[in-house]
């Protein structure tokens, strides 16, 4: 979802090619298309460019204003990303993104400790920034930040005010809509993710 949201806030033409998960053969799939075997995979001409972020920062070079166009503010953005892409593993592993889900179970102890942690990181962008997105306008932290927007919404994760507006603005968004439109159009189940 990130790089897909970011590429289509560059207003860059690409085309998506879609792999079923967790089904025989697509293992192969994606090996084919990065030695790590993980998606998303961005193919510009004969170069593959796996990786969120780097195919986010391979975007921002073309349209450089996707970060913030303070230097300060691009860097702690930049820093951000790259925190929310490798940290927060508890609250990832117990409430993995699935747009259908609605449930309020009670997360493990270690889960919602990520949870409040990122709270307080997007609160306190917020904050500084006078919003409506973590650096004011919109930029590729707020992609970024959107699937953690969407587990908060599905596993019913209770925000701050200034956190939940902030959620409701993402999910609001017309990219994330269409994204979430073809989501809910899938009829393949990955059971592993419906279970409490």
């Amino acid at each position: 979802m990130r790089p897909w949201l970011v590429l289509k806030k560059s207003g860059l033409s690409f085309e998506e090619e879609l792999i079923q998960l967790y089904v025989p053969g697509s293992k192969e799939k994606l090996l084919a298309l990065s030695p790590a075997g993980t998606v998303p995979v961005l193919q510009v001409k004969e170069e593959m460019i796996p990786d969120s972020l780097a195919i986010s920062e391979w975007a921002a070079k073309c349209v450089p204003n996707l970060w913030p166009k303070d230097p300060a503010d691009s860097a702690q953005a930049k820093a951000l990303c790259q925190q929310m892409q490798d940290d927060f593993g508890n609250f990832r592993t117990a409430a993995p993104m699935n747009l259908r889900r609605r449930t309020t179970s009670a997360l493990p102890a270690a889960a919602m400790r990520d949870a409040m942690r990122l709270q307080a990181l997007f609160e306190d962008c917020l904050s500084s920034h006078g919003g409506p997105f973590l650096f004011n306008e919109w930029s590729i932290a707020d992609a970024f930040a959107t699937p953690y927007a969407t587990r908060f919404n599905a596993y019913g994760v209770d925000c701050p005010l200034k956190v939940d507006t902030y959620f409701s603005e993402l999910l609001s968004d017309e990219d994330y809509l269409d994204w979430e439109i073809a989501a809910m159009a899938e009829d393949w189940i990955i059971d592993a993710m419906e279970k409490d």
